[in-house]
């Protein structure tokens, strides 16, 4: 006889994760994101598409969206990982206790507890440090073994290519799951600033003409299987804001709030863009400030009184010196 709850459950394993880009490490001892024009894959993939593939034939595993697309606004800590999961109306974060503000590395007691999540008003929003991410989890049948791979993104442009293509699919098709598709990397024009800028997104189409994929979509799919949840490593091309110091710095002689508050915030920008550790934090500022400095001190809207315009100028001087050669 069955058990109920658990026979016919069918969890399919994942395999492993497909990036949108490398990591590498400047000579100051800086971990920062480099975007790559092809798939970063593990080498079973690599053997079936190459070692720089930039599309991949891969099949949707059931027909609901939400066990292999999940889209939420994350926010993440280098210290605790996912602490926020909202979608714009509540959320479940992981709070301090007493305070019931979101938990940093010095909260010990801390707990999960649903929220509001108002984007407009948060304060982790506004300053980059939750955003939009998309878990896209897929079968590429070319491959060996039985399972999904992962590919997160954070960006609009290709979150909004993905499921428009869902969208035509499942009407031109009457279903999504077993239906042979390509995911690739295109270049697309965007405005960023009032600028022109040539990225990379993910688009989603058929290898197929409109009236094969329609005799594929006639074929009974194969049996409904659940998927493994998306797991809590931020995006590739996701590099969100981090948190937190205690006490505000002084202005100096010739320096204006606005002067110093547009440094603080393009250097909490590449802590997080870059994606800097904190013990390559504390030995850069120990090396060349001699202040001690943490990941968290990284959140607050104006510095914490350690930092200096001075101190800041000589930190931006040093990571663009790293990050232009």
């Amino acid at each position: 006889m069955p058990i109920k709850g658990v026979t016919g459950v069918i969890r399919l394993p994942r395999l492993g994760k497909i990036r949108l880009g490398l990591t590498r490490e400047s000579s100051e001892g800086f971990s920062y994101p480099v975007p790559t024009d092809y798939f970063v894959c593990p080498d079973e993939v690599k053997k079936v598409f190459g070692g720089r593939p930039t599309e991949l034939s891969v099949m949707l595993p059931t027909e609901d969206p939400n066990q292999w697309a999940s889209q939420y606004l994350r926010c993440y800590s280098a210290y605790r990982g996912l602490i926020c999961r909202g979608d714009g109306e509540t959320a479940v974060a992981r709070v301090n206790t007493k305070t019931g503000q979101i938990a940093t590395h010095e909260d010990l007691e801390t707990e999960l507890r649903e929220i509001a999540c108002a984007p407009k008003s948060c304060a982790h929003y506004e300053t980059g440090r939750c955003k939009r991410v998309m878990n896209l989890q897929f079968l590429v049948p070319d491959c060996p073994g039985i399972g999904v791979y992962q590919l997160d993104t954070g960006s609009f442009h290709s979150i909004v290519n993905v499921n428009s293509s869902l969208d035509l699919i499942r009407r031109a098709c009457g279903r999504l799951s077993m239906i042979p598709l390509s995911l690739r990397l295109i270049e697309k024009e965007v405005d960023v600033e009032g600028k022109k800028k040539t990225v990379r997104v993910l688009s989603l189409t058929s290898p197929s003409t409109l009236a094969e994929i329609q005799k594929f979509a006639q074929m009974p799919p194969s049996e409904v299987l659940l998927l493994p949840p998306p797991d809590s490593a931020a995006p590739d091309d996701l590099f969100p804001e981090e948190v937190l110091g205690k006490g505000f710095v002084k202005l100096e002689e010739g320096i204006t709030e606005k002067d110093l508050i547009t440094l603080w915030d393009k250097a909490k920008s590449k802590v997080w863009q870059l994606d800097i550790r904190e013990h390559q934090l504390k030995a850069w500022f120990e090396k060349n400030c001699h202040i001690s400095v943490y990941l968290d001190d990284f959140n607050w809207p104006l510095p914490p009184a350690k930092f200096s315009a001075e101190v800041l100028s000589r930190f931006l001087k040093a990571i663009e010196r790293d990050t232009s050669c």
